[in-house]
Formats: structure tokens, sequence, C-alpha cells
């Protein structure tokens, strides 16, 4: 017996028509659409999707593919304009955070209305209110109109409503931008400890490390429809290659806007120069980054290397050893003689940064992990350099 599915689409369609003048728009409704000049644009087209209950899927594609209006359809906003869809259990969708709030109204009295309107009853959510308003870090301003809220106050308050009433599918567009880097952190444990509790989590993100880290498989969106689709690192590798190939550096973060610096690759070599995916701890590795920097900025090169469960286990950056990176080209070479890392599977992920190195132009993850193997029995993250002395009673080296 296969598992439940908490999300399924079968050829589901949405199309937008746009008239060739607001008179034209007048005439079709005055004939009931027999006449009227339009255009019709498909957003999506074909889409079929199987996401099974407890599971996390990504979705990925230049702007304008479609993964927007997938979500909003899916969340219950907008109707299909072809084929069907179904989703098991509560659904939150998380697209525009704070979205639909009266600003008016207070926080407590938005949280309220909101939750309602979701099928809650008012005692449930009001047995919750306090849980949200801690969570979002705005228990003095409850009472307060949220039209005197900062937009980042908002945000918070709209992603603890969001996720307060225990939602059993999570739909989220770009939903790591919510307040500073402090909340951040807080939303990426919550949504873990959800993923963690069996929640269904449909992801969209421009954030190719962001999909890998948070989701099992991928769908890759092209011109509305389902280019590529399965194991996560599959997809977002193809999609990461497609952009490279159409040259089309703008069209997500990770690459940044033409003529703006870029991490080209990312390689792991042994000590004889031969690429490797898998070492031993304590061996001799080299990771090899290749930049371009058409425009002569000052710009910085860092390296992370990142758990599975989103651990940044250790980075390092050329700002902080002094290396000054000249050219429009060229690759930056770090050599770790005695790798300390202990056993386990990391992400190497690349940050390319400003003179400063403080704004990131890009943010590249190596297209294969490395596996880590551990010869002895020791346990933990890293190997620390390290000597054992016995002494006797009196101090004295025994």
């Amino acid at each position: 017996m296969g598992k439940q599915l908490a999300i399924e689409t079968r050829g589901l369609g949405k199309r937008y028509r746009s008239w060739a003048s607001p008179t034209q728009r007048i005439l079709a409704g005055l004939t009931a659409g027999r006449r009227g000049r339009f255009t019709d644009h498909w957003a999506l087209q074909g889409v079929d999707l199987a996401l099974p209950k407890g599971a996390s899927l990504g979705l990925c594609g230049a702007n304008g593919a479609g993964k927007s209006t997938l979500l909003k359809v899916l969340a219950g906003t907008t109707a299909p304009s072809a084929g069907a869809y179904r989703t098991a259990g509560r659904v939150a969708g998380l697209l525009e955070l704070g979205a639909g709030f009266h600003p008016d109204f207070s926080g407590r009295e938005n949280v309220l209305l909101n939750g309602v309107l979701l099928g809650h009853s008012r005692r449930a959510v009001a047995a919750r209110l306090d849980e949200i308003f801690e969570f979002a870090e705005l228990e003095s301003v409850a009472d307060a109109p949220v039209r005197t809220y900062s937009t980042g106050m908002a945000m918070r308050l709209g992603f603890a409503a969001a996720l307060g009433l225990e939602p059993e599918v999570l739909i989220l567009d770009e939903v790591f931008a919510v307040g500073d880097q402090h909340f951040q952190k807080k939303c990426v444990d919550r949504l873990l400890a959800e993923r963690a509790a069996g929640r269904t989590i449909l992801f969209c993100s421009h954030s190719l490390y962001d999909l890998r880290a948070m989701c099992d498989e991928a769908v890759w969106l092209r011109e509305g429809r389902v280019a590529a689709s399965g194991d996560v690192a599959m997809v977002t590798n193809r999609y990461a290659a497609w952009q490279e190939e159409r040259g089309d550096a703008g069209a997500s973060p990770d690459e940044g806007p033409d003529g703006w610096p870029r991490i080209t690759d990312i390689a792991v070599r042994g000590a004889d120069g031969e690429a490797l995916t898998e070492v031993t701890s304590g061996e001799s590795i080299e990771v090899h980054i290749g930049w371009v920097n058409s425009e002569r900025r000052p710009i910085q090169i860092g390296l992370g290397f990142m758990r599975q469960d989103h651990v940044l286990c250790a980075a390092l950056g050329t700002q902080f050893d002094g290396v000054r990176l000249e050219g429009e080209s060229g690759t930056c070479v770090l050599r770790l003689p005695k790798l300390a890392l202990l056993a386990g599977t990391f992400r190497l992920v690349g940050y390319l940064f400003d003179g400063d190195g403080l704004h990131r132009y890009q943010e590249r993850v190596a297209e294969e992990d490395l596996v880590v193997n551990n010869a002895t029995k020791e346990v933990g993250l890293v190997r620390l350099e390290h000597a054992w002395e016995l002494t006797d009673d009196r101090g004295a080296a025994a």
C-alpha cells in the first residue's frame, strides 16, 4: 500500500487572459465571451505532483516560471483553469507574510480573525495567542494597531500566526527573509522542527542551498511546465546547469545581475590533484573555488562546511587571512592539510562577498557533497588537536 498523499495535482493549469483594450473586455462581458479580442497566457500547464504526508518538496525555477502561481492555487487563494488538485489536512500558506491583516485592528485581533477564517475555533486560537506573540517577540505590542507595526514586525507576526496553529501542510514562498538574522535563525529552527515532527512542506526559493537543506525532493518549473523532478540534488544541479548554459546570471540570487562577480565552480581534490567526493578524517584535501570578476570589484571568498541538519560546522574566509583577490578571474585554492571534520556528510557552500566581507554577492553550493569517514572511534563534529598529561596529587608530572 502506497503512502498517503498530502498534496496531489493532475494536469493542473492556470490561465490568465489579457484583453486588447478595456473596450474589448466590456464587449466580451456583454456577449458572454463570444466577442472581444484577447490573448491567453498559461502560467501553469499540465503540472502533476504527488507529495506524500510528512515529505518535503522544493520548487525552483526562473522568475515567471509559475512557482508562486502554483503555490497560490494549492493554498486556495486562486482557482485553477484546468486539471484538479487536492490537499489533505490543515493547510497554512505563507505566501505574503502579514498580508490580510487589518491595519486598524490590534495584532491580537488580527491573529484571532485569521485563525477563525482558516477554520479554527475562536477558543483554539485564543489558547495559542501567548505562544504566538512570544515566538514573534511582540508581547508588548499585542494590543496595538497593526498600522503602528514596522514591516518586519508584521512579517514576524504573520510567520508566527501561520505556524502557531500547527498546520499539517506548510506551503512556503521565500520566507527566510523574515526580520533580522536572530529571528531568521528562529524561523529556520522552527521549520526544521516542523519537518522533524512529520509536517508536509512545499517550499519555493531562489536559494538552491535552502532547497537542498530543507527538502527531500524538488521540482523545476520552466515556463509553467515541469522540466525536472526527483532527488533535490539532481534537480537543483540540472537547474543550475541550465542557468549557466543560457547565461542567465540574473535569474537567481545565487548568481547576481550581469557584470557582478560570481563563483563559477567548487571542486574538492586530494593531495594528488584528483577530484574526490569521499575522504577519511585527518587526510589532506584542497578546495578549488573558481571565480570571475569582469568589473574588478573588491571581493572576498568564503567557504562553509554545512552538515545536512543545517548546522554550520566550520567556515573560512579570505578576509580573515589577509588574502587579496585581484584580476578578472582566477581560482582560489584552500588547502586543509589535516581535515579535522569527523564522520558525516557535508555540503560545501561557497560565498562571494564584497571587499569588506559584509555584502554577499553570491552563495553557491558544490555539486557534490563531501563524505567524511572516520577510521577511529572518536565522536563529535571535529577532531581537536590535543595532548594528555598525567600529574600526581601534588601537581607534579607523573
